[in-house]
């Protein structure tokens, strides 16, 4: 029967952690009377539950069961709204039964309800055939602490609380594939979690600290490891704090669950530039090279942190998510790539022509712990040959938002909506004081709306979307090129032509997509995901209404991979097509009217019919993004036709820059204008 009326809760397991308690109902415990409103906090009082006892007959969870002579000790919260009583059926589960009771008191009996243990259902089975995630989350992490607590003594011989944290996480990435197996599987070991980390040896820089050139670049390397640490620890506590909040944000479990988290971690680090910047000269004065370890450098970025970190800061970062991100269909996600000298990176593996005189091409990446510590960004280095290899190389720094193993090819997607993905993407190039490069932004696509294999798009479409994010630049001698048609950046010419405009993979989102693939051969396991690889990363790019048509596109058009070399060598339209975007990107004439409208004709369809043939977005945000899109193609068009250089120092994304911007202070980053709030 539904609760109607507000009531008393007996708690006496986990819920008697404040913390708990809060991500659960969304409510404050306090065990002051002068704390509480009784509206968002309310005071919990010790109480004694008679006629029962505790028992945990899978050594992981605690019931109270009848006994005669038998007494609980416990706290006794409320009256508490009768709204909170669904969330408090959903994290008890079918092993517990809710019971109106008479608890003890310091003044006496009072009523509450408790959920006690459902003895019928426990006799059944035990373990973790449970349905409530997060009860399994906290006891999962008291045996990851435990662990880690050895692992410290045995690593480092000394027991701080800091330390441990330091220790967490320069074993980040293994604690994240434990977590994750853990919730595969049903269940890891003791044994197991212990001897992960226990085995795996601390990463730190003595490899290369007599190396002349390592030291000349650790300065750079050692402020990014503290500017990374330091949005870690925000990011742990915002959802330690705000984890009720961003639950009812997430999208479900099928998309990356730090998606808000990290988003708001990254907007309050960007936020604080000039602090983090005079935090991360203090690291260095402080420490040293020479005589301290990477752990050293961890540690007091973890110390740092907390001195910064703000909650109300925090909370209203939640906020401003929460007021300005909605809804989509398509799940999308983004890879970000970085290099201070650009593409040469990849032409130059060895750095004898050209040389990163920051970072050395990333070459030092793992002996300062940085693929560890960039796990919850998906950092890594991509030479565009074999990205899982940790070995050290020269390559891209590239953030893979939502990557949950590199080497496992393990992935979700960010989000649906368009507004949370581009202000992740933006967010991510502020963090990083490394020049940015390009983006690729990709669509898990439904299966109503899978790709068609080998299926081009016409070729105005195609320049369209490159007049709009294939970075149209003016060359010193007043001609414009389309930089992305220009180099061998996504372009490559005999023997093996291709343009790698878009390119259809398969991603798995668990091992038990490649377990099930290999257990029954001959079926696809995993989803296909198209991923645009055109786009410049560039500060003056709107990545919303882009995500927009690409997304319309897609849905209208179906297209598959372009341009392999194997669909140039069979197809002569394919040949053709490659040779016109050739010669177009080299000396782009203005878009045509028609070509226009055909193209945010596609794009309107598209969007229109995105989910069983309706819209998902208003009326109001389509048309915002039209009109954006049809502003950067104009702004295209001024650039080709302008006369006088000196009246060219502009972008078509600058161009627009007004038109962007300008609803920030309506939306936020451009969201929607005209279209009303959501309401939650």
């Amino acid at each position: 029967m539904p609760q109607t009326k507000p009531f008393n809760l007996f708690v006496y397991g986990t819920l008697m952690n404040p913390e708990v308690f809060r991500a659960v109902m969304g409510l404050r415990m306090v065990k002051r009377e002068a704390e509480c409103d009784n509206v968002t906090c309310f005071r919990a009082r010790r109480a004694i539950l008679p006629g029962y006892h505790k028992i945990s007959p899978d050594h992981t969870y605690l019931y109270a069961v009848p006994e005669q002579h038998g007494r609980i000790r416990g706290y006794i919260i409320g009256p508490l709204p009768a709204r909170t009583m669904s969330a408090l059926l959903q994290y008890e589960g079918r092993n517990y039964s809710r019971r109106t009771v008479m608890v003890q008191t310091r003044f006496g009996p009072e009523q509450a309800k408790v959920f006690v243990g459902n003895v019928k259902q426990l006799q059944h089975a035990f373990g973790y055939d449970f349905h409530d995630h997060y009860k399994q989350e906290i006891l999962l992490e008291e045996k990851i602490e435990a662990a880690l607590v050895e692992t410290e003594q045995q690593q480092l011989h000394r027991g701080e609380g800091l330390l441990r944290r330091a220790v967490a996480e320069l074993h980040g990435s293994t604690i994240r594939d434990l977590r994750r197996r853990h919730f595969e599987a049903g269940g890891i070991s003791d044994y197991a979690i212990r001897h992960s980390l226990m085995d795996a040896p601390l990463p730190d820089f003595q490899r290369i600290a007599d190396d002349p050139e390592a030291r000349a670049l650790a300065p750079n390397y050692l402020a990014m490891v503290v500017r990374q640490v330091i949005f870690n620890q925000y990011d742990d506590r915002i959802r330690k704090d705000f984890r009720y909040e961003i639950e009812q944000m997430n999208r479900g479990p099928e998309y990356y669950d730090r998606a808000i988290s990290s988003l708001a971690a990254l907007r309050m680090v960007n936020g604080a530039e000039g602090v983090l910047d005079m935090m991360t000269a203090d690291a260095m004065s402080d420490l040293s090279f020479e005589a301290d370890h990477l752990v050293d450098y961890v540690r007091w970025s973890i110390f740092a942190a907390d001195e910064l970190y703000d909650s109300r800061l925090a909370k209203t970062e939640i906020d401003f998510i929460r007021n300005h991100s909605g809804r989509g269909y398509i799940p999308m996600g983004a890879e970000l790539e970085f290099s201070n000298i650009g593409h040469a990176v990849i032409n130059d593996p060895q750095g004898q022509a050209v040389r990163d005189m920051s970072y050395d091409g990333f070459l030092y990446f793992p002996d300062f712990g940085l693929n560890v510590l960039t796990w919850k960004l998906g950092g890594h280095v991509d030479d565009h040959h074999d990205k899982a290899s940790e070995s050290p190389r020269r390559g891209f720094f590239e953030v893979a938002m939502g990557n949950l193993s590199i080497r496992a090819n393990i992935s979700k997607p960010l989000t649906d909506d368009p507004w949370l993905l581009n202000q992740l993407i933006h967010q991510a190039r502020m963090f990083y004081k490394i020049a940015p490069h390009s983006v690729h932004i990709s669509l898990q696509m439904r299966r109503q709306q899978s790709p068609v294999q080998d299926r081009l798009l016409p070729p105005a479409m195609l320049k369209c979307l490159f007049a709009i994010a294939g970075d149209p630049v003016r060359t010193p001698d007043g001609h414009v090129r389309i930089s992305r048609l220009q180099g061998n950046e996504i372009l490559a010419d005999q023997p093996n032509p291709h343009l790698l405009f878009s390119e259809i993979s398969l991603r798995h989102s668990s091992e038990s997509d490649e377990y099930s693939q290999a257990a029954r051969p001959g079926r696809v396991s995993g989803t296909y995901v198209q991923q645009f690889k055109f786009l410049r990363l560039a500060s003056d790019l709107n990545y919303e209404p882009i995500a927009m048509a690409l997304k319309g596109i897609q849905i209208s058009m179906r297209p598959g991979s372009i341009l392999t070399t194997a669909q140039y060598r069979r197809s002569s339209r394919s040949r053709a097509l490659y040779h016109e975007l050739v010669e177009w990107g080299s000396s782009p004439q203005p878009l045509s009217d028609a070509e226009i409208d055909s193209f945010l004709s596609a794009v309107d369809e598209g969007l229109y019919t995105e989910r069983f043939g309706k819209p998902v977005h208003s009326g109001a945000y389509i048309a915002w993004a039209i009109q954006q899109l049809r502003s950067m193609l104009r702004g295209f068009n001024m650039l080709i036709n302008c006369k006088k250089r000196m009246k060219c120092e502009t972008t078509p994304g600058k161009l627009t820059a007004e038109v962007q911007l300008a609803p920030r202070s309506l939306g936020g980053g451009g969201r929607r204008a005209g279209q009303k709030k959501r309401t939650r």
